[in-house]
Parts: structure tokens; sequence; C-alpha cells
């Protein structure tokens, strides 16, 4: 385990033991991905915020939830932003369509998220992507970088339900193994 993991494992099992100064460490450390993140999945700066206060209420209130065997603690962080992101997409739904989301993953500009990640992680997980085949690193990058359901990405590939689910899953796999060399 890297010293920076293993560090994070240790906010994490302080902050579950009701430490403030490791969970605002924790939070200086974090917020700034997971901003970029609820950012470019939302494309509103007062939701991101909105979003972002949420996920550090659910990790204040749920640390002690966190398994490191799972994974990183960024990476349980990243999915209750995401999952929280993708509620707030499901409530503004109606007024949004497949076609916007078309466009709106062709974006050539300099992401948030993107300037977030320029870290080791970055690297790591960048290395670990390019191992993935095309496929699953399309399905990967539309569910987690972009927010897209399942249905969603079915439909915006013209692929099969199962198999959209099946390429995540798998390249998830592929990438949790890569992730932990």
């Amino acid at each position: 385990m890297s010293e920076r993991l293993s560090e994070m494992v240790k906010l994490m099992a302080y902050t579950s033991r009701g430490d403030l100064a490791s969970f605002e460490k924790l939070y200086s450390v974090t917020s700034p991905r997971l901003y970029g993140l609820c950012l470019r999945m939302l494309g509103n700066q007062d939701e991101a915020q909105d979003v972002l206060q949420e996920i550090y209420i659910k990790v204040w209130h749920h640390a002690g939830e966190y398994h490191p065997e799972r994974g990183s603690p960024v990476t349980w962080m990243i999915s209750i932003g995401r999952y929280a992101c993708l509620d707030v997409l499901r409530q503004r739904r109606g007024h949004q369509d497949v076609d916007d989301l078309k466009e709106w993953l062709r974006s050539d500009g300099v992401e948030p998220q993107q300037a977030a990640l320029a870290s080791a992680d970055k690297e790591s997980l960048d290395r670990c992507l390019r191992e993935l085949s095309d496929p699953h690193r399309a399905s990967i990058q539309m569910a987690y970088f972009h927010g897209l359901t399942h249905g969603q990405m079915a439909r915006t590939l013209g692929k099969p339900l199962g198999t959209v689910k099946s390429w995540v899953r798998r390249g998830l796999d592929v990438l949790r193994r890569c992730l932990e060399r």
C-alpha cells in the first residue's frame, strides 16, 4: 500500500471515531477532486457545492462503513458523490435528453476534474485505463466521469443493456487489479 493511500486510510479510521482534525485533513486532500467530479457531472457550481457538502456529511456520519479491502477512501467517496450527482440529474431528467448527453460528452475543453486529478493517483488511473479495451474504457468513463446510467450508456452506444453492464463490471475488475499493483 502506498504511503499516500495508507495516510488516507488512517484519516478515514480517525474520522470514523469522530476526530474532527482528521476529517478536516481528509476534506482538504480530497475536496478538489470531488468538487471537480460534481462540477463535471452537474455542470452547475451551486449544485456541485451542495452535493459536495452532502458527500462530506455522509462521510462524517458513515466513515465507519468504509472498508479498505474494497478500495481506496477516495474511490469510496467518489462513489458517494457519483450517486448524489445522479440523484440531482434524475430530479432534472425531464429537462435533458440523450442527444444533449452526447453533445456534452464531446467536450474538448480542460475540465475541472482533469485539473483536480493532476497527481500520482491520476497517473496510475490513466495508466490502468489505457490497459483496458476500448469498450471497457469508454463504458467506465461514461459511467464514472460523465455520470451516465447504464440505460443512458446503452442508448448512447446503441448496445444492449446487459452488454453495457458487463463492460462496466469487467472493466472495473481489471482496473481494481491494475490499481492494486
